[in-house]
């Protein structure tokens, strides 16, 4: 793998659960790895990696991608890559060589507009959305 290849940076959110005072469930994203390089490949046919289709009578668009960095230890499919704006869903891990490498598959929808509550490693909570990301 040429380093000179990997020319984006991707950040990993991984999801956590805390309860409240009240004692109510919070659903949060914590971030777990911060500016991973990586190579980005646009998947499918229609349109490099973009395509549409029903979801409850509603038109839907989504795009694939893949993600090529060196060996992460330790990514799950519940996590969460943010690139460019953009939420993608982790769907596919796919090791290269003998911990050489990594494909990271991940679809984003454009009806999956829910904002991500990110807290930080200093604790600070923020929130994260969707802002349509061009490629």
């Amino acid at each position: 793998m040429r380093a000179g290849q990997l020319n984006e940076k991707i950040d990993i959110y991984r999801p956590t659960k805390t309860v409240n005072q009240f004692g109510d469930v919070i659903h949060r994203y914590t971030l777990w790895k911060e500016g991973v390089r990586c190579r980005i490949t646009a998947l499918g046919t229609p349109s490099a990696g973009a395509s549409e289709f029903n979801d409850d009578d509603q038109e839907v668009g989504e795009m694939k991608s893949e993600f090529v960095t060196r060996w992460v230890s330790g990514v799950q499919f519940d996590d969460v890559i943010v690139w460019n704006g953009g939420i993608f869903n982790l769907y596919s891990v796919l090791p290269i060589g003998r911990r050489e490498g990594m494909r990271l598959r991940a679809r984003r929808r454009d009806n999956d507009s829910r904002p991500l509550n990110v807290v930080d490693s200093e604790g600070n909570e923020t929130t994260i959305s969707d802002s349509n990301p061009s490629t």
